[in-house]
């Protein structure tokens, strides 16, 4: 930026540059300041005296930090993305220390003129005449002054983001640079974007600054724009959409300030006044919180930074990262051959975005990076497609392979008209991933608007928009709404039948699930016909074994169990059974439904022994593969309840009924047959 004059700033204060200035305005704010890159000033002119003047209100979420820097001595790194309140920490201990009476210098270190000057101005004010500081050596005598000093003191230097500036006559890394070990009794405190270890060496010790969780975040909202601008939860949910950063924090609570104090007959019509409208009117464009563009400033430094160590790669990765959801992305997505940038440095770009702030590398089993959801924002060009080339290659969902969760919000984002088939068709794997999961609430939500889609942006015999509406009327199902599910699956099942044929696979799969929604509404004549049909085509086209076949059979057995034909139903089960534990394995999922099943059918038949034992084991493999809140772990211990003596049973079923209630509402089958399951235990 060049020019007479210029100015950055949030909310009411203003930061303006005048006279005959030229460089690039770098960052702005409440919480860091304005820097400005310019020809150095006289060193009679350079001040090391802290910015009391960007103090404003009380810091939130550092108090751990904070003690333990009071306490520290040597040299300490503060480093993290642009705007996360690095400065805002330097200032709350330089005043502590200044209050009790130790000496404080505060250098801005954004350029080499600025840190010179300040150092030398420090080495002047320790004594160091013009003579001893014109022979070369100033950072070896500063830094023998400063370990020469009895109590207590502090270093500050603000904004070192080029670390190539701190090596001075040495190397930082080496301890030999302008940045050195103090005394016992002195802190040197640093403020950066760059926490790369290998260039700070083994003695100053890294603090990464994170952004303020939601209720910190909270509360900086709440100092900037008063309790009238709505209740904690709402500010708590504004704050992880602003992803906690200070920063954004302060300039959207200002904002809101700033429209609480004009007068209801000044305000816009629709202008949010409270946190709950700010958030509605940031996700619909209405507002932005980077208004004056000091965030992109910001984050624009530090990708040239990137550029500097030459990641050239850095924007295009950035802008790559940007176009997915905002939730954690597998780095799977970037294997070999479906990114142009090659492996070695891809790692080392997200190293380096990370160590900047940009990005977070994490993951214990599955590594994967999380985008600040305001660059995300910022960077945002399109929506990425590698998601739904992994999510083909991944599996089935209802395998519960460890990314699925992950991909899931990937898949679903951005569903905008005219999206491709094959994206469609991952978003349907998505729908069946979260359903396998039990989370039914969500996967009906994405079902519906995977089926509008398709419907929309394919034709009505699209193989895609098929599967989207099969998907739906399966999802329907598990939700308990069987006439729905039927309203959806009877039309497609005789329009596949009638365009692909009867025993085409799709369509036999289309009749299946039918069956399921019959057998559900109570229609189990219908039902067994067309579990039947399905069982002979299916048998004559994959053989006895495979594992559509059991599943077919296996519900035709429910069929004869629902009939009151329970030892024809327990015979076929049993048969059932015996494939599937050859083929898929005792633990799968399908089997253990099949056990769970044998076991009521022995139970109606009165051995209740045998029954107890194996729905305990089938309810302990569902909580320990499924979780404790799956809907089938939640039906695997009703049905041990249902074989304990009174007392345990009425407590166990009202903790099942507890659990229903939160996982699919109270108004689900299932949710309504269990409480009146737990009113027949109450006792007269």
């Amino acid at each position: 930026m060049t020019g007479a004059e210029a100015g950055t700033g949030t909310g009411t204060g203003r930061n303006s540059i005048t006279g005959g200035t030229q460089g690039t305005v770098v960052q702005a704010g409440h919480i860091e300041h304005l820097v400005v890159q310019q020809a150095p000033p006289p060193a009679d002119e350079v001040t090391v005296a802290p910015p009391w003047g960007l103090r404003g209100a009380p810091l939130r979420g550092r108090a751990e930090l904070l003690a333990r820097l009071l306490a520290a001595s040597g040299t300490h790194v503060l480093y993290g993305l642009g705007g996360v309140g690095k400065t805002s920490l330097a200032l709350e201990v330089a005043d502590a220390l200044a209050r009790d009476g130790a000496p404080v210098w505060w250098v801005a270190a954004q350029d080499a003129g600025r840190l010179s000057g300040g150092l030398r101005a420090i080495a002047r004010r320790l004594g160091l005449g013009e003579d001893e500081l014109a022979a070369g050596q100033t950072a070896d005598l500063l830094w023998e002054r400063l370990a020469a000093l009895p109590g207590p003191w502090l270093l500050v230097l603000d904004n070192a983001d080029d670390l190539a500036l701190l090596d001075g006559p040495g190397a930082l890394a080496a301890g030999t640079g302008l940045v050195r070990a103090p005394s016992a009794a002195g802190l040197v405190l640093v403020t950066t974007r760059d926490g790369d270890p290998a260039s700070w060496g083994t003695g100053p010790v890294l603090h990464p600054l994170g952004a303020l969780p939601g209720p910190d975040g909270a509360r900086v909202l709440t100092d900037r724009a008063g309790a009238d601008a709505g209740a904690a939860p709402d500010a708590a949910a504004l704050s992880r959409r602003l992803g906690g950063l200070p920063l954004a924090l302060d300039s959207a609570g200002r904002y809101l300030a700033s429209v609480a104090e004009r007068p209801a007959f000044l305000r816009t019509p629709g202008e949010p006044a409270t946190y709950a409208a700010y958030l509605a009117a940031l996700g619909a464009g209405d507002v932005t919180v980077d208004g004056d563009g000091t965030l992109a400033r910001i984050w624009a430094m530090s990708l040239r930074l990137l550029r500097d160590r030459g990641h050239t790669h850095a924007d295009a990765l950035l802008r790559l990262l940007a176009g997915f959801a905002d939730a954690p992305v597998p780095l799977r997505v970037f294997a070999p051959g479906r990114v142009d940038i090659p492996p070695g440095e891809l790692w080392a770009c997200l190293q380096a975005l990370d160590r900047l702030g940009l990005a977070s590398l994490s993951g214990d089993g599955e590594p994967v990076v999380s985008l600040h959801p305001l660059v995300r924002d910022a960077h945002r060009t399109g929506r990425e497609r590698l998601s739904a080339a992994l999510a083909r290659e991944t599996g089935e969902p209802e395998e519960l392979g460890p990314l699925w969760p992950l991909l899931e919000p990937h898949l679903l984002d951005g569903l905008a008209p005219g999206t491709p088939a094959e994206v469609w068709e991952a978003a349907v794997l998505a729908v069946r991933s979260l359903a396998a999961r039990g989370l039914l609430s969500g996967a009906g939500d994405a079902a519906r608007t995977v089926r509008a889609g398709t419907a929309r942006d394919l034709t009505a015999d699209h193989p895609v928009a098929r599967l989207a509406r099969l998907q739906d009327g399966r999802t329907l199902t598990a939700l308990g709404e069987a006439g729905r599910a039927l309203d959806v699956l009877t039309p497609l099942a005789g329009e596949c039948a009638g365009a692909l044929g009867a025993e085409d696979p799709f369509t036999l799969e289309v009749r299946h699930e039918r069956a399921i929604a019959l057998q559900m509404a109570g229609d189990y004549d219908a039902s067994r016909a067309e579990n039947a049909a399905v069982l002979r085509a299916r048998l004559r086209l994959l053989g006895p074994d495979h594992w559509k076949s059991l599943h077919t059979r296996h519900n035709l057995a429910m069929d004869l169990a629902l009939l009151g034909r329970t030892r024809e139903a327990l015979a076929e089960l049993e048969a059932v059974l015996d494939g599937e534990g050859r083929t898929l394995g005792r633990e799968h999922y399908d089997t253990l439904t099949t056990r769970e099943n044998r076991a009521i059918m022995l139970r109606v038949l009165g051995d209740t022994d045998a029954a107890l034992a194996e729905l305990t084991t089938v309810a302990e493999a569902r909580h320990r593969l499924l979780g404790p809140d799956h809907p089938d772990t939640l039906t695997a211990r009703f049905n041990v309840a249902t074989l304990l003596p009174a007392d345990r049973a009425r407590v166990e079923m009202a903790a099942v009924l507890d659990a229903r209630v939160r996982v699919l509402g109270p108004d689900h089958p299932v949710t309504r047959a269990t409480a009146e399951a737990v009113a027949r235990t109450l006792p007269e």
